[in-house]
């Protein structure tokens, strides 16, 4: 584009000079004619570089997600193909659903039974008093006896073998009083221990219902976000374990982002018009807007240890410009959204962008013609094989 402007400011020269001879050829005029051009491009492509900041590092990116699921199974049957778009909520694949439909069956059997020990625990320890009672009334006649027994001993009216088979009964009948009690406390125990209002066995066993019932669920996979699958591998048969990839996700929502040197973004704001000339599209200038700046770089990030975080270091949130090309190093990140009437980019995309800031936008007209001639080269294949 400034070649093209130099040869208009040239032919106009020729015309008014030479042709029609309306401005004397002379020193004044010699220093006026070169020197114009040059100071002319430095002042245009400084304030284009400001006002009209352009890169040619653009990145079209998906984000994506790893799909897996949460138990070990075998796989049953699977929904999906390479290249197909999912919606959220579709299925994807499913894993044979028996093993666990018969642990949750397993565990509903176990709490019928449950409910139905803690019932009779109530009349057990009814019957355990009544069988305490019944043993304390012994004792008490066999502790009389003893004192009888005793009695006539001291006065020689009977043996002692009698006196000793009636201690002998009373310790046996203490000792089934005490096993009753113990029997008795563990039914108590067993019957009012409670977890939010239920028994606590019944409580450990709805848990492990719970957690069966949700792990029965897992065995239907569905898509967690609206996106296309670029690449699936699974086969029916093959085993999941937990964390195991099956296959990508791509989501629809695409992040375009372009790196700036870090005094270019000082005239643009958020919602300033974007414009792009991507390889994949060549001959089309792709609409969008800019979203925001991320105002810093992963190696101006100090971490615990007091020490810059480089190339190899690791920070959320913060895109990784410390990157092996010297030409990105230390760059800014600037984020573009694309226009509702753009159609889904090609996934990793790369081309040249241009921010147009609200300043001198009579200026917008050569960075839009540079733009649309980035798009044109877009179709020639420079290639010597």
């Amino acid at each position: 584009m400034l070649e093209l402007l130099i040869g208009i400011y040239a032919g106009i020269c020729w015309l008014l000079i030479k042709k029609l001879k309306l401005i004397p050829w002379n020193f004044n005029t010699q220093v006026v004619v070169f020197s114009l051009p040059i100071f002319g491009s430095i002042a245009l492509i400084l304030s284009l570089n400001y006002f009209c900041p352009i890169t040619s590092d653009v990145k079209v990116g998906n984000r994506s997600v790893d799909i897996t699921t949460q138990t070990l199974g075998k796989v049953k049957k699977v929904y999906v193909k390479t290249n197909q778009e999912v919606k959220k909520g579709d299925t994807l694949f499913t894993l044979d659903p028996v093993p666990f439909q018969q642990e949750v069956k397993s565990i509903e059997a176990q709490i019928s039974n449950m409910k139905s020990m803690v019932s009779s625990y109530n009349s057990d320890i009814d019957a355990s008093r009544k069988n305490i009672s019944g043993l304390q009334t012994q004792l008490d006649l066999s502790n009389k006896r003893i004192k009888q027994y005793q009695e006539l001993v001291d006065s020689g009216a009977a043996n002692r073998f009698d006196l000793e088979q009636a201690m002998a009964t009373s310790q046996d009948l203490d000792s089934r009083i005490s096993a009753a009690r113990a029997q008795q406390s563990s039914l108590e125990t067993k019957y009012y221990a409670t977890h939010n209002g239920e028994n606590a066995s019944i409580a450990v066993l709805k848990a492990k219902l719970e957690q069966a019932q949700w792990n029965l669920l897992q065995t239907v996979v569905l898509a967690p976000t609206d996106g296309f699958i670029p690449n699936v591998q699974l086969n029916e048969g093959a085993m999941m374990a937990p964390f195991k990839s099956a296959f990508v996700l791509i989501q629809k929502q695409q992040s375009i982002i372009a790196f700036y040197s870090q005094n270019e973004l000082e005239a643009v704001k958020r919602g300033n018009e974007v414009e792009l000339a991507l390889k994949t599209t060549p001959g089309k200038v792709v609409k969008a807007k800019l979203e925001y700046v991320v105002d810093a770089t992963s190696q101006g990030i100090m971490n615990n240890a007091g020490g810059m975080i480089g190339g190899n270091g690791s920070t959320a949130g913060i895109p990784n410009t410390a990157r092996e090309l010297p030409e990105t190093d230390g760059k800014l990140i600037a984020k573009f959204v694309l226009d509702e009437t753009e159609q889904t980019l090609t996934v990793g995309a790369r081309g040249t962008a241009v921010i147009y800031s609200d300043n001198l936008k009579p200026l917008h007209l050569i960075r839009k013609v540079m733009v649309r001639v980035n798009s044109k080269l877009n179709y020639l294949i420079l290639k010597l094989h």
